[in-house]
Protein backbone atom coordinates (compact mmCIF):
# COMPACT_ATOMS: atom_id res chain seq x y z
CA UNK A 1 0.00 0.00 0.00
CA UNK A 2 1.24 3.52 -0.84
CA UNK A 3 0.65 6.26 1.74
CA UNK A 4 0.89 10.04 1.62
CA UNK A 5 2.38 12.45 4.11
CA UNK A 6 0.40 13.60 7.14
CA UNK A 7 2.33 16.24 9.12
CA UNK A 8 3.46 14.60 12.40
CA UNK A 9 4.82 15.91 15.66
CA UNK A 10 8.57 15.55 16.06
CA UNK A 11 9.71 12.75 18.41
CA UNK A 12 11.34 14.18 21.53
CA UNK A 13 13.54 11.26 22.65
CA UNK A 14 15.87 8.74 21.04
CA UNK A 15 13.49 5.89 21.86
CA UNK A 16 10.58 7.76 20.28
CA UNK A 17 12.74 8.47 17.22
CA UNK A 18 13.56 4.77 16.80
CA UNK A 19 9.88 3.93 17.13
CA UNK A 20 8.82 6.51 14.55
CA UNK A 21 11.45 5.35 12.05
CA UNK A 22 10.34 1.75 12.61
CA UNK A 23 6.76 2.80 11.79
CA UNK A 24 7.96 4.47 8.57
CA UNK A 25 9.82 1.29 7.59
CA UNK A 26 6.76 -0.81 8.36
CA UNK A 27 4.59 1.33 6.09
CA UNK A 28 6.96 0.72 3.19
CA UNK A 29 6.05 2.83 0.17
CA UNK A 30 5.26 6.56 0.26
CA UNK A 31 4.01 8.58 -2.70
CA UNK A 32 5.48 12.06 -3.22
CA UNK A 33 3.03 14.98 -3.47
CA UNK A 34 2.88 16.70 -6.87
CA UNK A 35 3.96 20.09 -5.51
CA UNK A 36 7.58 19.88 -6.67
CA UNK A 37 8.96 20.11 -3.13
CA UNK A 38 10.48 16.65 -3.28
CA UNK A 39 11.96 16.74 -6.79
CA UNK A 40 15.62 15.98 -7.33
CA UNK A 41 18.08 13.72 -5.54
CA UNK A 42 17.44 15.38 -2.17
CA UNK A 43 13.69 14.70 -2.30
CA UNK A 44 13.63 11.37 -0.39
CA UNK A 45 15.69 12.88 2.44
CA UNK A 46 13.46 15.96 2.68
CA UNK A 47 10.36 13.76 2.65
CA UNK A 48 11.80 11.60 5.45
CA UNK A 49 12.47 14.74 7.51
CA UNK A 50 8.86 15.83 6.98
CA UNK A 51 7.59 12.42 8.05
CA UNK A 52 9.63 12.83 11.24
CA UNK A 53 8.48 16.41 11.82
CA UNK A 54 11.96 17.87 11.29
CA UNK A 55 12.06 21.48 10.11
CA UNK A 56 14.40 22.15 7.18
CA UNK A 57 17.75 23.54 8.33
CA UNK A 58 21.42 23.73 7.42
CA UNK A 59 22.62 23.94 11.00
CA UNK A 60 25.73 22.15 12.20
CA UNK A 61 23.66 20.32 14.79
CA UNK A 62 21.67 17.05 14.85
CA UNK A 63 18.18 16.89 13.37
CA UNK A 64 16.14 14.84 15.81
CA UNK A 65 16.47 14.36 19.59
CA UNK A 66 20.31 14.47 19.30
CA UNK A 67 20.27 12.15 16.26
CA UNK A 68 21.30 13.21 12.76
CA UNK A 69 19.08 11.58 10.12
CA UNK A 70 20.39 10.80 6.62
CA UNK A 71 18.77 9.05 3.67
CA UNK A 72 20.94 6.84 1.47
CA UNK A 73 20.23 5.07 -1.79
CA UNK A 74 22.31 2.79 -3.98
CA UNK A 75 26.08 3.16 -4.00
CA UNK A 76 26.26 6.93 -3.51
CA UNK A 77 28.59 8.44 -0.92
CA UNK A 78 27.24 9.83 2.34
CA UNK A 79 28.22 13.39 3.29
CA UNK A 80 28.84 13.42 7.04
CA UNK A 81 30.02 16.98 7.61
CA UNK A 82 31.52 20.13 6.07
CA UNK A 83 34.66 21.85 7.31
CA UNK A 84 36.92 24.23 5.40
CA UNK A 85 40.66 23.93 6.12
CA UNK A 86 43.12 26.34 7.65
CA UNK A 87 44.85 28.72 7.14
CA UNK A 88 42.57 31.64 6.35
CA UNK A 89 42.49 32.28 2.60
CA UNK A 90 43.62 28.77 1.64
CA UNK A 91 40.52 28.09 -0.48
CA UNK A 92 41.22 31.19 -2.59
CA UNK A 93 44.83 30.03 -3.02
CA UNK A 94 43.74 26.52 -4.05
CA UNK A 95 41.46 27.94 -6.73
CA UNK A 96 44.04 30.33 -8.17
CA UNK A 97 47.09 28.06 -7.77
CA UNK A 98 45.55 24.70 -8.66
CA UNK A 99 42.27 25.46 -10.42
CA UNK A 100 41.39 25.06 -14.09
CA UNK A 101 39.07 26.63 -16.65
CA UNK A 102 35.62 25.03 -16.28
CA UNK A 103 34.51 26.10 -19.75
CA UNK A 104 32.22 28.81 -18.38
CA UNK A 105 34.80 31.59 -18.06
CA UNK A 106 35.55 30.58 -14.46
CA UNK A 107 38.48 29.00 -12.64
CA UNK A 108 37.29 25.96 -10.73
CA UNK A 109 38.72 23.78 -8.00
CA UNK A 110 36.14 21.01 -7.71
CA UNK A 111 38.27 18.07 -6.72
CA UNK A 112 37.79 14.88 -4.72
CA UNK A 113 40.84 13.65 -2.82
CA UNK A 114 41.03 10.11 -1.48
CA UNK A 115 44.28 8.41 -2.39
CA UNK A 116 46.69 10.29 -4.67
CA UNK A 117 44.77 12.02 -7.46
CA UNK A 118 45.73 12.63 -11.08
CA UNK A 119 46.50 16.25 -10.12
CA UNK A 120 49.02 15.15 -7.50
CA UNK A 121 46.98 15.71 -4.32
CA UNK A 122 47.14 13.28 -1.42
CA UNK A 123 46.20 13.18 2.28
CA UNK A 124 48.71 12.70 5.09
CA UNK A 125 48.39 12.44 8.85
CA UNK A 126 51.14 14.63 10.35
CA UNK A 127 51.34 14.69 14.14
CA UNK A 128 47.98 16.15 15.20
CA UNK A 129 46.96 17.40 11.74
CA UNK A 130 45.38 16.10 8.55
CA UNK A 131 47.20 17.77 5.65
CA UNK A 132 46.52 17.93 1.91
CA UNK A 133 49.78 17.99 -0.05
CA UNK A 134 50.57 18.19 -3.75
CA UNK A 135 53.32 16.20 -5.41
CA UNK A 136 53.82 18.73 -8.20
CA UNK A 137 53.69 22.08 -6.39
CA UNK A 138 55.24 23.12 -3.08
CA UNK A 139 52.74 25.76 -1.93
CA UNK A 140 50.80 26.48 1.24
CA UNK A 141 48.84 23.40 2.24
CA UNK A 142 45.26 23.02 3.52
CA UNK A 143 45.13 21.39 6.93
CA UNK A 144 42.88 20.62 9.89
CA UNK A 145 43.83 19.63 13.43
CA UNK A 146 42.42 16.32 14.61
CA UNK A 147 40.37 18.15 17.23
CA UNK A 148 38.90 20.55 14.65
CA UNK A 149 37.71 17.69 12.47
CA UNK A 150 36.43 15.64 15.38
CA UNK A 151 34.47 18.60 16.77
CA UNK A 152 32.92 19.31 13.34
CA UNK A 153 32.05 15.63 12.94
CA UNK A 154 30.70 14.99 16.43
CA UNK A 155 28.71 18.23 16.71
CA UNK A 156 26.67 17.12 13.69
CA UNK A 157 26.91 13.33 13.67
CA UNK A 158 27.76 12.17 17.19
CA UNK A 159 24.64 10.04 16.86
CA UNK A 160 23.64 9.10 13.33
CA UNK A 161 20.72 7.21 11.79
CA UNK A 162 21.07 6.16 8.15
CA UNK A 163 17.81 5.21 6.44
CA UNK A 164 18.31 3.22 3.24
CA UNK A 165 15.77 3.07 0.45
CA UNK A 166 14.99 3.45 -3.22
CA UNK A 167 12.95 5.73 -5.45
CA UNK A 168 10.29 4.36 -7.82
CA UNK A 169 8.77 6.09 -10.86
CA UNK A 170 5.32 6.51 -12.42
CA UNK A 171 4.11 7.69 -9.99
CA UNK A 172 7.20 8.89 -8.13
CA UNK A 173 7.43 7.11 -4.80
CA UNK A 174 10.02 6.26 -2.17
CA UNK A 175 10.47 3.00 -0.29
CA UNK A 176 12.27 3.30 3.06
CA UNK A 177 13.72 -0.20 3.44
CA UNK A 178 16.08 -0.29 6.43
CA UNK A 179 17.71 1.89 9.07
CA UNK A 180 20.86 1.67 11.18
CA UNK A 181 21.88 3.79 14.16
CA UNK A 182 25.54 4.64 14.85
CA UNK A 183 26.96 6.34 17.93
CA UNK A 184 30.16 7.06 19.91
CA UNK A 185 32.52 8.38 17.21
CA UNK A 186 36.23 7.89 17.82
CA UNK A 187 38.79 10.69 17.23
CA UNK A 188 41.63 8.29 16.41
CA UNK A 189 39.39 6.25 14.15
CA UNK A 190 38.25 9.40 12.34
CA UNK A 191 41.78 10.71 11.75
CA UNK A 192 43.01 7.30 10.60
CA UNK A 193 40.03 6.84 8.27
CA UNK A 194 40.67 10.22 6.61
CA UNK A 195 44.41 9.58 6.24
CA UNK A 196 43.83 6.02 4.96
CA UNK A 197 41.45 7.16 2.22
CA UNK A 198 38.27 5.82 3.78
CA UNK A 199 36.89 9.36 3.58
CA UNK A 200 36.57 11.33 0.35
CA UNK A 201 37.56 14.99 0.84
CA UNK A 202 35.61 17.15 -1.61
CA UNK A 203 36.67 20.69 -2.46
CA UNK A 204 34.03 22.70 -4.33
CA UNK A 205 35.09 26.29 -5.03
CA UNK A 206 35.46 28.52 -8.09
CA UNK A 207 35.78 32.09 -9.20
CA UNK A 208 32.60 33.97 -10.03
CA UNK A 209 32.06 34.91 -13.67
CA UNK A 210 32.59 38.61 -14.19
CA UNK A 211 33.63 39.15 -10.58
CA UNK A 212 37.40 39.18 -10.92
CA UNK A 213 39.11 37.08 -8.27
CA UNK A 214 36.02 36.71 -6.03
CA UNK A 215 35.51 33.13 -4.87
CA UNK A 216 32.32 31.14 -4.50
CA UNK A 217 32.91 28.31 -2.05
CA UNK A 218 30.31 25.59 -1.50
CA UNK A 219 32.24 24.17 1.45
CA UNK A 220 34.67 21.29 1.90
CA UNK A 221 32.77 18.03 2.36
CA UNK A 222 33.84 14.84 4.10
CA UNK A 223 32.06 11.87 2.53
CA UNK A 224 32.16 8.14 3.15
CA UNK A 225 30.70 4.85 1.91
CA UNK A 226 27.92 3.60 4.18
CA UNK A 227 29.70 0.24 4.59
CA UNK A 228 32.70 2.08 6.10
CA UNK A 229 30.79 3.89 8.86
CA UNK A 230 31.79 1.23 11.39
CA UNK A 231 35.39 2.43 11.08
CA UNK A 232 34.52 5.73 12.77
CA UNK A 233 31.80 4.65 15.23
CA UNK A 234 32.15 2.36 18.21
CA UNK A 235 28.53 1.17 18.16
CA UNK A 236 25.77 0.46 15.70
CA UNK A 237 22.27 -1.01 15.90
CA UNK A 238 19.69 -2.02 13.32
CA UNK A 239 16.29 -0.35 13.68
CA UNK A 240 13.69 -3.00 12.94
CA UNK A 241 9.97 -2.81 12.27
CA UNK A 242 9.33 -4.63 15.55
CA UNK A 243 10.39 -1.44 17.38
CA UNK A 244 7.38 0.42 15.94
Amino acid sequence: MTLRLVKPAQPRTGTASFKKIAEILKTGTWEFPNDGKYNGSGGPGRYLEDLLGIKANNADAPDLADWEIKFHSGSSLLTLFHKDPEPTGIIRLMVHEHGWDDGKDRISFRHTIKSETDRGFYVVNENDRIVIRNRFKDTAVPHWTHNTLFNAFSSKCRRLIVVEGKVLKNPRRVVYQSATAYWEPDIKGLSKAIADGVFYVDFDARTQKGAGSAIRNHGTKFRIKVDDLSSVYANKKKITTSMG
